[in-house]
């Protein structure tokens, strides 16, 4: 449940962040919001006036790193507080991937000026990415490590454009990545999943796993998945309830 009479005020201070909102729908229980933020206006020091514990990790980062970060931990904090955990930690886990309150399932992406996070206080496997639409050159010389065969004739039935629907793939890989990675422990290709099924009138999709990744995750599970269009690209989600 969230707790909307906690919900801390969006103040966008400092130039750097310039908006913050909810996005939905996307067929999920939980919260994902978005913060709108200006690299051009970042500076160290934001961190502490934001209320973000500087990492050690990122040092000696450059600046788009360090800014993309501050924004996806301040995007973070905020969805959090819509729950009523103010002001908590989200410390830099295996992979640089987020460690969240007990509880709490939560996922962060980047792209651009925009930090999305997408918060849940059930335990799940829970995984967001959004990605500009890629661009027709690109969406070819990266098809063959994104998809199979099958894949390909499955996507290029579903009356999306070729451009939408191998950004649509791209992405939801990425989420199903970011969902598995804190049971898995360990990396695994775009190619050690596939999408066997794709509803483009109510924006579902289902993966399938193609090899045993640990004793919680193996060959032939099933795995869903949401997706929407948003702003110049595609926003996926994709959870998991009986991992976590």
């Amino acid at each position: 449940m969230l707790h909307t009479k906690q919900e801390a005020p969006l103040n966008y201070k400092f130039g750097f962040i310039t908006d913050a909102s909810p996005i939905k729908p996307l067929n999920f229980s939980g919260l994902v919001l978005e913060c709108q933020f200006d690299q051009d206006n970042y500076q160290d020091d934001l961190y502490s006036k934001l209320g973000i514990q500087f990492p050690s990790e990122i040092t000696h980062a450059y600046k788009k790193r360090k800014a993309e970060f501050l924004a996806g931990r301040y995007c973070a904090h905020l969805a959090l507080s819509y729950f009523g955990l103010i002001n908590t930690p989200i410390p830099i886990g295996p992979n640089r991937s987020p460690l969240w309150p007990a509880d709490i399932s939560g996922s962060i992406t980047h792209a651009d000026n925009l930090a999305i996070c997408a918060v849940n206080n059930e335990p799940q496997a829970l995984g967001i990415d959004y990605e500009p639409t890629i661009a027709i050159n690109t969406a070819n010389e990266i098809k063959s490590h994104i998809i199979n065969r099958a894949e390909e004739v499955l996507l290029s039935e579903s009356g999306l454009p070729f451009r939408q629907w191998m950004t649509i793939a791209f992405s939801t890989k990425e989420s199903l990545f970011k969902a598995l990675y804190p049971t898995v422990k360990q990396y695994f290709d775009f190619l050690d999943a596939e999408i066997v099924h794709i509803d483009s009138k109510n924006h579902k999709l289902v993966l399938t796993i193609k090899r045993d990744l640990c004793t919680a995750v193996s060959k032939g599970q099933l795995f869903s998945g949401t997706y929407r269009s948003h702003r110049e690209g595609i926003i996926t989600l994709v959870e998991h309830q009986e991992l976590l």
